[in-house]
């Protein structure tokens, strides 16, 4: 059988979830110096503490290295060390925890999305790992002006002893369903209880089977619909955790003993970071997950997907937004716009829209300065609000205007004659809107087009119907 490269994705980021979950009853306890002593412990990874940012960003990833692998079946299904040398991270997550809330927002970041990764070049996200985690943070931060506060990182074998810890989890399938690469068997459609070794098929199935009227039928969307099941075991694993922990305190000690060993994580990221994650993942309705928007494009010759910038403007705003110090609370408030003196640049590729940019600038009371021009580039995938010295607050200010579009960076250099402000339009812009109010986290799984699946947490959900999934369990 051949080997196929797996997805440490959920098994990362569950594990992440799942050990703040416990910690959380473990504190309840009133162990909270045990819980501390034992996060202390976990191994740290080498990373430029100059490239973590304060906020509450959680860069959640998983290697997917084959040391783990033991015996001719794990060889089978995974692959061995000699085979499959190396790491990668074949998807990655950001949560993203807001303080006022005690919500949490969690983004996923598809494997086979094109990025220029620093000091290598254009690539998948998931090469980046390969260089190592102080590059997937680069990467996000340079790519998506997406601050990073926090590491975590766990790999193939924390994943299935945390599971097997717990004993199985529930899982419905709504068909029988297969994976003849992960090693993904079931044989009727409901709810299975899956041991540590079916969870691990399930959550990286990429090449996933339903048999419906008769016949087997692949999933056409394949990474996409990956990170929708992953997102679905992610919260009932977080569940079943949650309830053994709490029905039986003393299993909390055993849970930990199995996860703690097989995680990584940066020199900053103790207890109470740990803790800011498990209150908002284990309350109701505390999380929200989406996948960033993505459209299939073949670039060099690779099968990739790019990213849909316009549909994801909105959410990697809220990423940058909460627990952004960068960005001001309420810059509405405290500048004037005829005090923002803005020089427009075209670099979207799109004839035209600098000047209808200005234009709009000036009907909502902008000081415009000349007219716009073409930028050194046509290929901005991201709009840059360029300001001088001692005028950020003026760029957070027109950033607010945006729509969620564009990032805010210092300006290299002089700006033109009269300009504090150079508005640098990518392909993200679609206009001058003032920011709506974040969405309330939904209580109940939901299903979105392709490219930007949304679903919220809950504790509970009764098994549906066809071939929709539950909020979490069955």
């Amino acid at each position: 059988m051949s080997t196929l490269s797996p997805t440490a994705f959920l098994h990362r980021l569950i594990t992440a979830f799942v050990v703040a979950v416990v910690l959380a009853t473990v504190l309840i306890a009133g162990a909270y110096a045990e819980a501390a002593s034992r996060v202390s412990k976990v191994a740290k990874v080498a990373i430029d503490a100059s490239l973590l940012q304060p906020g509450g960003n959680y860069l959640l990833i998983g290697s997917d290295s084959r040391a783990f692998v033991n015996g001719p079946q794990d060889a089978q299904a995974f692959g061995n060390a000699q085979q499959q040398t190396g790491q990668r991270s074949d998807t990655i997550m950001v949560a993203h925890i807001d303080d006022r809330t005690g919500t949490a927002l969690l983004v996923s970041f598809p494997r086979d999305l094109w990025v220029a990764i620093p000091g290598i070049g254009s690539a998948k996200i998931n090469a980046a790992f390969n260089a190592g985690p102080q590059r997937v943070i680069q990467t996000i931060e340079t790519d998506f002006d997406v601050p990073i506060s926090h590491y975590l990182q766990v790999d193939f074998e924390g994943f299935r002893k945390m599971v097997n810890a717990i004993g199985t989890i529930p899982i419905y399938f709504p068909t029988p369903a297969r994976d003849t690469k992960s090693g993904l068997s079931i044989n009727q459609a409901g709810c299975r209880n899956l041991n540590g070794d079916q969870a691990l098929a399930y959550v990286r199935s990429r090449y996933y089977e339903s048999f419906v009227n008769g016949h087997w039928k692949p999933d056409a969307t394949s990474d996409l619909a990956r990170i929708q099941r992953q997102q679905y075991f992610l919260r009932t694993l977080a569940q079943q955790t949650l309830h053994a922990a709490v029905s039986s305190p003393w299993r909390a000690s055993s849970l930990l003993d199995s996860m703690l060993p097989n995680l990584q994580r940066d020199a900053g990221l103790g207890l109470s970071s740990m803790r800011a994650l498990a209150y908002a993942f284990h309350r109701p309705g505390g999380v929200e997950t989406q996948t960033l928007p993505v459209t299939r494009q073949f670039v060099d010759g690779q099968d990739a997907l790019a990213l849909d910038t316009a549909k994801a403007a909105p959410l990697l705003a809220r990423l940058r937004g909460i627990g952004n110090p960068s960005v001001a609370p309420n810059p509405a408030t405290s500048v004037d716009p005829g005090s923002v003196h803005v020089s427009v640049e075209n670099g979207s590729g799109r004839t035209g829209l600098g000047a209808r940019a200005g234009d709009a600038l000036g009907s909502l009371g902008f000081s415009v300065v000349g007219t716009a021009t073409n930028a050194d580039r046509s290929d901005y995938a991201v709009t840059e609000i360029r300001y001088v010295a001692g005028s950020k607050a003026r760029a957070q200010f027109l950033a607010s205007e945006l729509g969620g579009a564009g990032k805010v960076v210092a300006l290299s250099g002089s700006a033109p004659a009269g300009a504090n402000i150079v508005l640098v339009l990518g392909r993200d812009y679609t206009g001058l809107t003032r920011p709506a109010a974040k969405p309330a986290p939904s209580t109940a799984a939901t299903t979105a087009p392709t490219g930007a699946q949304s679903s919220g947490g809950s504790a509970a959900s009764a098994a549906p119907t066809g071939t929709s999934l539950p909020a979490a369990g069955c």
